[in-house]
């Protein structure tokens, strides 16, 4: 069935709700446990999503179907002997069992809205015949990438329509705010449904998905998983694709602290494609990770020759600079990227964090309320006001103790990562409770645990024997700047 045959197409929760006359939970609830026709594609958020009217319309005729007859089959039972309340909570040998008409009409729905939605998602291998329906459920639940389907021409509509989609996913991205990163993946997974075999759109969703727990609140396991798998994909379509290894070395990095592997990725991204700046970039701050400020430095001075606009380079820079002892430089470039991108969180937060480092604490609270505001990170904001209130009344002092207060709350909560808290700690000089605080985040494999290789504040701490063991646990590799160009 060609899209052209399934009505309009609905793009998000929003535009699904709007059509039905529902509300989003509603809906999602609906696409959850009823069999409601949304499509995603391997790799995707669950909020990115689509649907088109007629199949919507199918659906709900039949959904009106099958309520009916579940509803007449209800009023023809006795009533049970446990209370409908209680039904769930009984042991399964006192359940009334299910009317056999009503649970053979539930099954044949969704083995015919299973095959119906495989159908849809494999628009052009329906379209041409190329593939029998059999088969291509089989692949699809088996996530093989090697079937034939993955290789089907596309026509050259489509493919013009998903290479649009793409290169607005890519602008999106490099604007690097929560709103653009999220329009990006509406643009890269509209991409996919145009082209199911295009890598770049797959690299271009675990891009987004590697940026969405720097740039907005998204939590990493929730993210990191979904980059891992879209990338793989990418690299299984097209092991060419620089930017695809590229992606994958910054999930396997610091989503699974796979660092060898990363470091492999890295470095085949870089021989695929010496100019691209981003592979440069990242690879620079894997190495700054571990201290090795010469070789970072020399890889990022490189992504800023190739890419000399780019805002995320600048101020990667600048806090490579900073924590390298070259503070003044790397504050001075951190500033300028502030003013000519007010809007940009990276070089606020950064500069709160140096301020903190420097005991500006002045500076420290006005960055730090812009960084809450650029993301939308409420505990962020709040942990600030406190520490306002604090310095108002005592000072610097004060200021310390407000900060640790909040962020010790918002830590219990899992809102607030364990090395910030740790640094807190560290400036307090409670050193036994930051200690133990990076211990916690290395059993739940917090990403910023892996800060105490380089940050100023932890490294003051680094002859404490407990320290040392935890390096040694986290095993991470001093990266040798190997890679050419």
């Amino acid at each position: 069935m060609a899209p052209a045959d399934r009505g309009a197409r609905l793009v998000g929760w929003k535009d699904i709700a709007a059509y039905l006359g529902k509300t989003d939970r509603t809906v999602k609830r609906w696409g959850r446990d009823r069999g409601l026709p949304v499509h995603r594609v391997p790799g995707t958020a669950k909020t990115s999503v689509y649907a088109y009217a007629d199949e919507v319309d199918r659906w709900l005729e039949s959904a009106r179907v099958v309520e009916q007859e579940e509803r007449q089959s209800k009023e023809s039972q006795p009533s049970p002997l446990i209370p409908e309340p209680a039904l769930q909570h009984a042991p399964a040998d006192l359940r009334p069992p299910a009317h056999p008409k009503s649970r053979l009409l539930r099954k044949g729905l969704l083995v015919g809205l299973v095959l119906f939605l495989v159908a849809v998602s494999l628009d052009v291998a329906i379209r041409l015949r190329a593939v029998p329906l059999a088969s291509q459920l089989r692949s699809l639940l088996a996530g093989r990438l090697d079937h034939p389907i993955a290789h089907l021409a596309v026509p050259e509509a489509e493919k013009r329509l998903a290479d649009d989609f793409y290169l607005r996913g890519r602008y999106e991205w490099n604007q690097r705010t929560p709103d653009s990163l999220h329009r990006a993946l509406d643009l890269f997974t509209q991409s996919i449904v145009h082209d199911p075999g295009d890598a770049r759109a797959y690299a271009g969703l675990a891009d987004t998905y590697d940026l969405l727990r720097e740039y907005s609140t998204e939590a990493d396991a929730d993210v990191f998983p979904r980059a891992i798998a879209a990338a793989k994909k990418a690299v299984a379509l097209d092991d060419s694709l620089a930017e695809a290894h590229r992606a994958l070395a910054f999930a396997e990095m610091y989503g699974d602290w796979n660092f060898p592997g990363a470091e492999t990725e890295f470095r085949r991204a870089i021989e695929l494609d010496p100019r691209d700046p981003q592979a440069r970039r990242w690879y620079a701050n894997a190495m700054a990770l571990a201290g090795r400020f010469p070789e970072a430095l020399a890889q990022m001075n490189k992504a800023q020759e190739l890419d000399p606009s780019s805002r995320a380079t600048l101020a990667d820079k600048g806090w490579m600079l900073f924590n390298a002892g070259r503070a003044q430089e790397g504050i001075g470039l951190l500033k300028e990227v502030e003013r000519s991108a007010p809007e940009f969180r990276s070089p606020h937060y950064y500069l709160m964090e140096a301020d903190l480092d420097l005991r500006n604490f002045p500076s420290f609270l006005s960055e730090g309320q812009l960084a809450a505001q650029t993301v939308g990170d409420a505990p962020l904001g709040e942990i600030v006001a406190a520490a306002k209130l604090g310095y108002q009344r005592a000072g610097g002092r004060g200021l310390l103790q407000a900060l640790y207060a909040k962020e010790k709350f918002y830590y219990a909560a899992g809102q607030v990562h364990a090395a910030l808290l740790a640094k807190t700690c560290v400036l307090m000089g409670r050193k036994q409770e930051a200690l133990d605080l990076l211990e916690d985040a290395y059993r739940h494999h917090d990403v910023d645990a892996l800060t105490l290789l380089s940050d100023p504040d932890l490294l003051t701490i680094k002859s404490d024997p407990q320290y040392q063991a935890l390096v040694r646990k986290i095993n991470y590799p001093l990266f040798p700047a190997t890679a050419k160009g």
